[in-house]
């Protein structure tokens, strides 16, 4: 039953021409079998075998009575042993006498013998008599291999099983295959109304008509026009044997959309294929498949619809192209924009923001802390005796040592500190959230490095120091962010006063402290 139901799973997956060729073969093994139950047409193996081990067991019989009359019993068991080897047939063989007992036998006779019952041969184990004038004097005993089958194999190569066999798929080839060679020759257009099949050849799209075994049923005049030659045969072919269609769809024809809809039962879309049509050139098709269900939803067929989108696509393309183009064009003018802003907002040599901008950040950041009643200083800083560096060695020197001053100075504030290079040598630096004694910290540590660090940094400096003179400037009552810078600048010349190289702390009462 298991059989039959996957026998009838898979009926539906095969092909008219198929299901037809494998009705039309049970048919021809159904005769086949009444003519052998009324005329015995198949050979008999077991009464071929019956009368084989017969007519072997009468002979071998003999040829043991005689040995046995001659008195020689070793060379009857040694004929035994030999008889055993040379018939594929004989598992044993043995001589007993009327009173029960073994004159001579080959190996392993009490392994292989079973008495029959009412001591009536069967094929597999033979009693032959042995009489001497009318006395029964002893019997022959021998034992036969299994005569029929007994695994699948040997019961596959039975004679009759063989011509059930070689009827079976012989015959549901050969039918098959001259049943799709005529298929192909039937115009399945023939079933079609005239006013079907110009309805689809109004449409602009090509249309095909495709029964489940991939042949196609119809396909309406745009297709076969872009087809060519392989359009004016293509009712009744296999879309796999259309050329040009073949060349344009996956190799598997189970990967084709069409094939794929048919079997789950639902719409495919928005398959694309490169078609070469007649004439060379290459066309674009969008591909969409819906599978044609009967009144039970099997399915019959499929309706695949080919749209050209070439021109569309070229279109696509070179919007694409263009909007490539812009987006490259946009981002170069906004790295241009970007270099711009850094030019406009930074000091060129040192990399600071200049005032304008410094004034932009700081002024807000004032104001905050103005506001929020917030602490906020001023770091006014200035190279000692910066002219010098110019005079003796040259302005590129003196640059570099704008440069080096400037890298000490941003690596030792914060990254929401505003710094910038206030003019010439001087720099600001305005702290939010930092009180006078921090800053002030923060200054001397800056002073420090810069004096320990900076003239190692510039070449063509020998023995020549950098130092650098600050103020610092809390906020306290101070009215704009220009007078907080005034104060912190006020303190920085205090700090040049009393000798350059020192931090200077503005108090509201103009004392400053010295570090």
């Amino acid at each position: 039953m298991k059989f039959l139901r996957r026998l009838m799973r898979f009926m539906p997956r095969l092909g008219p021409a198929e299901r037809i060729g494998l009705g039309l073969t049970s048919i021809v093994i159904g005769c086949f079998l009444v003519l052998d139950l009324v005329f015995d047409v198949l050979p008999d193996n077991m009464e071929m075998v019956r009368k084989e081990r017969a007519l072997l067991s009468q002979h071998l019989a003999v040829q043991a009575a005689n040995l046995a009359d001659s008195g020689k019993v070793e060379l009857l068991s040694s004929a035994m042993q030999q008889w055993v080897r040379e018939s594929p047939q004989l598992l044993s063989v043995a001589v007993r006498g009327t009173d029960g007992l073994i004159v001579a036998q080959s190996d392993s006779h009490d392994q292989y013998w079973r008495e029959p019952e009412n001591g009536k041969s069967t094929l597999q184990h033979v009693l032959v008599p042995l009489t001497q004038g009318d006395q029964r004097w002893g019997t022959v005993e021998l034992s036969y291999t299994p005569a029929g089958p007994s695994t699948v194999w040997q019961w596959l190569t039975q004679p009759w099983m063989l011509i059930i066999l070689a009827l079976g798929v012989g015959g549901f080839v050969l039918f098959s295959l001259y049943l799709r060679r005529a298929f192909e020759y039937l115009d399945p257009q023939s079933v079609l109304p005239e006013r079907i099949r110009s309805a689809f050849d109004a449409f602009s799209e090509g249309v095909m008509v495709i029964d489940p075994a991939g042949r196609v049923i119809l396909a309406n005049s745009a297709i076969r026009k872009w087809l060519g030659k392989d359009g004016s045969n293509i009712h009744g072919r296999a879309v796999r044997k259309i050329d040009a269609l073949n060349a344009a769809l996956p190799v598997r024809p189970a990967d084709h959309p069409w094939m794929r809809a048919m079997k789950q039962g639902s719409s495919v879309k928005g398959e694309y294929i490169d078609l070469e049509v007649h004439g060379g050139d290459m066309r674009k098709l969008s591909v969409n498949c819906s599978p044609v269900l009967d009144h039970d939803n099997a399915v019959r067929g499929c309706i695949a619809t080919f749209d050209d989108i070439t021109e569309v696509q070229r279109v696509n393309a070179q919007l694409l192209e263009a909007l490539e183009e812009l987006k490259l064009s946009r981002e170069e003018i906004e790295k241009r924009n970007k270099a711009l802003q850094q030019m406009a907002m930074h000091d060129v040599l040192t990399g600071c923001l200049n005032r304008r901008a410094f004034f932009e950040a700081a002024v807000p950041a004032f104001q905050r802390a103005h506001d929020q009643r917030q602490s906020i200083t001023c770091i006014m800083m200035d190279i000692d005796h910066f002219k010098s560096f110019n005079d003796h060695f040259g302005h590129q020197v003196g640059d570099e040592v704008l440069k080096v001053t400037a890298q000490i100075l941003t690596g030792g504030v914060r990254s929401h500190d505003v710094l910038c290079r206030y003019g010439g040598e001087e720099f600001c630096i305005v702290m939010p959230r930092t009180g006078g004694e921090e800053a002030w910290r923060v200054a001397e540590q800056l002073r420090v490095t810069i004096e320990s660090r900076a003239a190692k940094n510039v070449r063509g400096l020998r023995d020549v120091n950098i130092t650098a003179s600050f103020g610092v400037c809390e906020f306290s009552q101070h009215k704009t962010c220009e007078d907080l810078i005034r104060d912190a600048d006020q303190a920085l010349y205090l700090a040049k006063e009393e000798g350059r190289n020192r931090v200077k702390l503005h108090k509201p009462t103009l004392q400053a402290v010295t570090a």
